[in-house]
């Protein structure tokens, strides 16, 4: 455990090590899942967000999930999702947004696993209309007690109201382990980068992960 945690944190210094004086925020994430089936599951989410340095929340967001394997690999999933942001120097504020998505997860014995996914998000606030999908791929590998995940997940507008389609992107990496058999415990790193204009703008995210499994 202590080689795992030394990889972790190597991978954090050197991406601080790059990130000059960019903001450094914590996100968390709960999370609670019941396999109501062998295909189908039910799950809740919720998670804040913290800017300048971990010192200001700005984002709450909550998703209630439904998702289903339909065979060979694939599967469709249905969301409820708000969201509660407050812009630099603005006021809160909320989105409703309904969710559909779907998914193809696979392995490679004894490589890893990977999962490849994409959400559109359609806003149910006014004024009601697509707003953006979220395509990401994920690849975990199991490495002795923990688990090893890597994802890029992009964020690309529907709406039309944005400068950029493709204006966001997001690069995780985590580390993962059961203590016991229900409860799942993570700490990862966020590089998030938004596009505004011709340029990229870049934050470091420590985000820290616990999920019930029952």
């Amino acid at each position: 455990m202590k080689n795992i945690s030394g990889i972790m944190l190597a991978l954090l210094l050197g991406y601080s090590g790059t990130a000059g004086a960019e903001d450094w925020q914590h996100w968390t994430t709960w999370s609670a899942t019941h396999d109501v089936s062998e295909r189908t599951q039910v799950s809740m989410l919720a998670e804040a967000y913290w800017r300048d340095q971990m010192s200001d929340d700005y984002v709450y967001d909550e998703y209630i999930t439904y998702s289903r394997k339909l065979g060979h690999g694939f599967g469709a999933m249905g969301q409820a999702y708000f969201e509660t942001v407050q812009p630099v120097n603005g006021e809160w504020n909320g989105t409703r947004s309904g969710v559909a998505g779907l998914f193809y997860a696979s392995e490679i014995p004894g490589l890893f696993r990977w999962r490849v996914e994409d959400r559109l998000f359609y806003r149910l606030t006014s004024p009601a209309d697509w707003d953006y999908h979220r395509p990401r791929f994920t690849i975990a590998r199991d490495l002795g007690p923990v688990i090893l995940g890597v994802s890029d997940e992009m964020r690309v507008d529907l709406s039309g109201d944005r400068p950029n389609d493709f204006y966001r992107n997001r690069l995780f990496l985590s580390l993962s382990a059961k203590p016991v058999s229900f409860l799942l415990l993570g700490l990862g790193y966020v590089r998030q980068s938004d596009k505004s204009g011709p340029s990229w703008n870049s934050v470091n995210v420590l985000q820290t992960i616990v999920t019930v499994v029952f």
